[in-house]
C-alpha cells in the first residue's frame, strides 16, 4: 500500500470512528505530515483523494472539512451491518458505494473550468456574495426551469455549501409551529439540524408544521412519489398551512418512470422550499447546493441574509457559473444517465437470472439501486465474510434485505459480482 492510501484510510477511520464530526476542519496539510511523519505530497494526494470520494470538501482560503456525505454513507454501512467486518476481507465486488463511474467522470473539463475561475482576480479578491453569486443564481434559475419547470427569479435563489447551511437559514424563515416530519430516519442530518433548533421531530407525520420529503426517492431501492400522493400532499399543506421542504436528491436519475413535476412546479413555491445540490450530478466534492426560498419569504430573507455568510467557495460558484452556461452539465447528465441506464437494465437482468425464482425482488423508478429480500437464516453472517460489498438491513429474525446499487461498480463486473453474490448467500 503507497503512503497516501494509509494517510487516505487513517481518515476514513478517523470519520467512521466518530474521531472526526460532519463539519469539522480538517488538521492542515502541514499538521498531518508532522503527525503522521509523511511527505507533503502524500497528504495533498490522500486529501484529493478523499474529497474526489465526498469525504471531504474544500473551503477556499480555510481549508477542508468534513463532509454530510461520509456521515451518511458511514451511519448506512452502520445500521446496515451492526457488526465489524473482519479487517483480512478483499472486496472485489462493491455493490453498496453510491458514487460516480470514472468512464463518466468529468474531472477533467472541470480542472479546466477551475483553472479559469482562479485567473479572475478581481473576483476572487472579494469576498463571497452572501446569497450566492449572482451569475451562478442566474445560471440556476435556468436549470431548474428547464429540467424541473420551476418558475422563480434570481433573488429567491440561495447558495450553499451543502444543505445543512441552507436548512439553518430556512429555519430562520418558518413560522408557526417548531414541529417537523421526516419521511424515515435516514435523514438524520437533516432532523440533526432542526432538532438542534428546538424542533420536535417526527417521522411520517403529516400533522407536522413542516414536512420533508424526497419524491424521487422515498426509499433505498428508488420508489417515486406518485401524483396522486404529490397531488395529496399540496392539498393538505396548503389547507393547514404546512410548510413542504422538497429535497430533489437523485431526480436526475429516474430512469424507469416518465418525469414527475416537482412539488414546487406544481404549487408555485406556495407553502414550499425546494433543495437541490450539484454533489451528485458533478463531482462529490463540489460542494455547491442551492435552495429555492417560499413564495412570500424573499423581503424577510433579505432581513436576515447579512448574518449567513457565504459556506460555498467563491472559485467554485464562478466555475460552476460558466460550466453552466456552457450547456456542459446537461451533456454530461446525457452522457451518466444513458451509462447508469446502461447498468441499471445489466443489473436487474443479472439479479432476475440468479435469484428472480426463490425471492422477492423489488425495483425502483429512481436511481441505481434495487432490493433483494432473502428469507433465509445466517445469510447476513456469510455475507459480511463475502468479497460482495452490499447493504445489508435485517428485517425478520431470518429475513435480510439486501441493497445493491450499480453507481461504482463497473459494468463489466456486474455479472461477476452478483454470480459471487448467489455463492455467499447459497454456501452452507
Amino acid at each position: 500500500m503507497k503512503i497516501y492510501e494509509k494517510v487516505y484510510e487513517y481518515y476514513i477511520n478517523q470519520i467512521r470512528n466518530g474521531g472526526l464530526e460532519i463539519g469539522q476542519k480538517m488538521p492542515s496539510i502541514r499538521e498531518c505530515e508532522k503527525s503522521l511523519d509523511v511527505s507533503k505530497t502524500s497528504v495533498e494526494t490522500a486529501y484529493q483523494q478523499l474529497a474526489a470520494d465526498g469525504y471531504i470538501y474544500s473551503v477556499e482560503k480555510v481549508g477542508f472539512f468534513v463532509s454530510e456525505m461520509a456521515k451518511r454513507n458511514h451511519l448506512e454501512d452502520k445500521a446496515a451491518t451492526n457488526s465489524k467486518i473482519s479487517e483480512d476481507r478483499i472486496i472485489k465486488y462493491d455493490f453498496a458505494t453510491i458514487g460516480e463511474d470514472k468512464l463518466v467522470s468529468c474531472l477533467d473539463l472541470w480542472r479546466r473550468y477551475m483553472k479559469s475561475a482562479l485567473r479572475q482576480e478581481d473576483r476572487l479578491l472579494s469576498y463571497a456574495d452572501n446569497q450566492g453569486e449572482e451569475d451562478l443564481r442566474e445560471e440556476i434559475v435556468k436549470y431548474v426551469r428547464r429540467t424541473r419547470n420551476i418558475i422563480c427569479t434570481k433573488e429567491d435563489v440561495v447558495i450553499g455549501a451543502g444543505f445543512q447551511n441552507l436548512l439553518q437559514i430556512l429555519i430562520a424563515l418558518v413560522p408557526g409551529e417548531r414541529t417537523i416530519s421526516f419521511p424515515t430516519k435516514d435523514f438524520i442530518e437533516g432532523a440533526t439540524t432542526f432538532k438542534n433548533a428546538g424542533f420536535e421531530v417526527a417521522y411520517r407525520n403529516k400533522e407536522s408544521h413542516v414536512i420533508y420529503v424526497a419524491p424521487s426517492y422515498m426509499t433505498k431501492w428508488g420508489e417515486v412519489m406518485t401524483m396522486k400522493r404529490r397531488r395529496e400532499l399540496i392539498n393538505h399543506a396548503i389547507k393547514n398551512n404546512h410548510l413542504i421542504i422538497e429535497d430533489d436528491y437523485q431526480n436526475d436519475f429516474v430512469f424507469s418512470t416518465k418525469a414527475t413535476p416537482s412539488l414546487y412546479a406544481l404549487t408555485g413555491g406556495e407553502n414550499t422550499a425546494f433543495l437541490g445540490s450539484f454533489s451528485r450530478v458533478l463531482l462529490p466534492s463540489v460542494r455547491i447546493s442551492y435552495l429555492i426560498l417560499p413564495k412570500g419569504v424573499r423581503e424577510k430573507y433579505q432581513g436576515i441574509k447579512p448574518y449567513y455568510n457565504q459556506t460555498a467557495s467563491k472559485a467554485e460558484q464562478i466555475a460552476l457559473s460558466q460550466f453552466l452556461r456552457d450547456g456542459h452539465l446537461r451533456r454530461h447528465l446525457k452522457k451518466i444517465k444513458r451509462l447508469y441506464g446502461e447498468k441499471r437494465q445489466r443489473l436487474q437482468q443479472c439479479v432476475e437470472k440468479k435469484f428472480g425464482d426463490n425471492t422477492e425482488i423489488l425495483f425502483g423508478d429512481s436511481g441505481m439501486e434495487m432490493g433483494i429480500l432473502i428469507r433465509e437464516p445466517n445469510v447476513k453472517e456469510r455475507l459480511e465474510k463475502s468479497s460482495v460489498k452490499v447493504t445489508i438491513l435485517q428485517k425478520e429474525k431470518d429475513d435480510v434485505l439486501i441493497l445493491l446499487s450499480c453507481s461504482k461498480i463497473s459494468e463489466e463486473n456486474i455479472e461477476k459480482g452478483i454470480e459471487e453474490l448467489q455463492k455467499s448467500i447459497s454456501k452452507e
